[in-house]
């Protein structure tokens, strides 16, 4: 079954119901990115590439979000909740909350 994940700007604007359906899956700060490569970097992991279970990479991550650089993190969270389907109204009701990036992924989605 496919996940659908968003950021805190749109979590942020759901009603307190719609909250409820939504589980809190990490929140980012720019020192975890830090500490992640200084222990690679430690164990002579020199092309070490940053990924977790909601995104690919770094630069993924800084897209969802709008940021330009890893710096301007801080305590970002991402939410998500299993989900049926996902149509294009639902996509435009979530943009429509969004500040910056785009704060919508779904993964799982075949």
């Amino acid at each position: 079954m496919p996940v659908l994940i968003i950021g805190w700007s749109i979590y942020d604007k759901l009603q307190q119901e719609e909250k409820k359906e939504f589980a809190l899956v990490d929140r980012y700060k720019t020192d975890y990115f830090y500490e992640c490569y200084e222990y690679e970097n430690a164990k002579g992991n020199k092309n070490y590439e940053w990924s977790d279970r909601c995104f690919k990479n770094q630069e993924e991550l800084l897209e969802f979000f709008g940021y330009e650089m890893i710096e301007d993190l801080n305590s970002d969270a991402v939410y998500a909740k299993r989900i049926e389907t996902f149509a294009v109204d639902d996509e435009k009701k979530f943009m429509k909350l969004s500040d910056a990036g785009n704060q919508i992924k779904v993964i799982g989605a075949s």
